[in-house]
């Protein structure tokens, strides 16, 4: 796997890895938009880095830290999940972390290499999103990897308040060879 891009590349979550994935995983900040979960201890989280070497085919998942070149820093992780090898599909998220590094064409870069894998390599017919219609900059971020809205679904997502809210499917697929 080589995911290079000209800013960033995409690694596997290593140890040292620990309290970055700690900060991401226990801040409120980042629950808004993705699935909520009591907070996670060092401890479990520590056992998740220790699995992540698992092959995507065994556990529907992929997480990898998006890693800044310049600044030799992670910024961002970016996932694929909801894996399925019999429909050819899986979800896509991505989160840039650090305030500092969004809107500049770092997360679209990252996107970009991981498209590029789950089509080329995974064989995926097709990617897909969950975003919340008030989620702009992702739906800017999907759009502009040429993903296509296909569906809302209704109530499907419960907020932080309890609420259950829209999600709008925002889909890409493989382009014939």
């Amino acid at each position: 796997m080589n995911l290079i891009g000209t800013n960033i590349f995409l690694r596997a979550l290593e140890p040292e890895d620990l309290d970055y994935l700690y900060r991401t995983e226990n801040d409120p900040a980042f629950a808004l938009y993705g699935d909520q979960h009591p907070p996670y201890s060092r401890h479990l989280l520590k056992a998740y880095i220790d699995q992540a070497h698992q092959s995507i085919y065994q556990t529907q998942q992929l997480r990898l830290v998006i890693h800044h070149k310049l600044t030799n820093q992670p910024i961002g992780l970016i996932d694929l999940f909801d894996f399925d090898s019999k429909n050819k599909r899986v979800a896509l998220g991505i989160l840039i972390t650090e305030p500092s590094f969004r809107q500049q064409g770092l997360g679209r870069e990252a996107a970009l290499l991981f498209i590029d894998y789950a089509f080329e390599s995974l064989d995926c017919h097709q990617i897909y999103s969950l975003i919340a219609p008030d989620n702009k900059a992702s739906i800017g971020l999907f759009s502009s990897l040429s993903f296509e809205e296909g569906a809302q679904l209704k109530g499907w997502w419960c907020n932080l308040r309890g609420e259950f809210q829209d999600m709008l499917v925002y889909q890409k697929f493989r382009t014939k060879r």
